[in-house]
């Protein structure tokens, strides 16, 4: 998958409060239904405070991780659902 194409299915939010400010992203949404159950929610979530890291530099890191399989920095947290069920929906706030 090219970077682009997987921009383009990214979801991009900032949190702010606390007089914090958090950079995220979310990567591959799904909504459908499988056999009798309803899955909905994104697979990845990656998060860090512009402190630490900007939005570019963000997107580098989550790209690898995802695509290239890359470790992430230390100061990047990050939400993965291993199954269809653990799937999540983007969080009101990020703590």
């Amino acid at each position: 998958m090219t970077k682009k194409l997987f921009k383009e299915n990214c979801r991009f939010d900032l949190y702010t409060g606390g007089g914090r400010k958090i950079n995220a992203i979310f990567f591959n949404w799904v909504s459908i239904y499988k056999g009798e159950t309803y899955i909905i929610g994104y697979k990845y979530m990656v998060y860090a405070d512009v402190k630490n890291c900007n939005k570019a530099d963000l997107f580098k890191a989550y790209y690898n991780w995802v695509i290239k399989k890359e470790p992430l920095p230390w100061y990047i947290n990050y939400k993965y659902a291993a199954t269809d069920s653990e799937r999540f929906k983007v969080p009101l706030s990020i703590k």
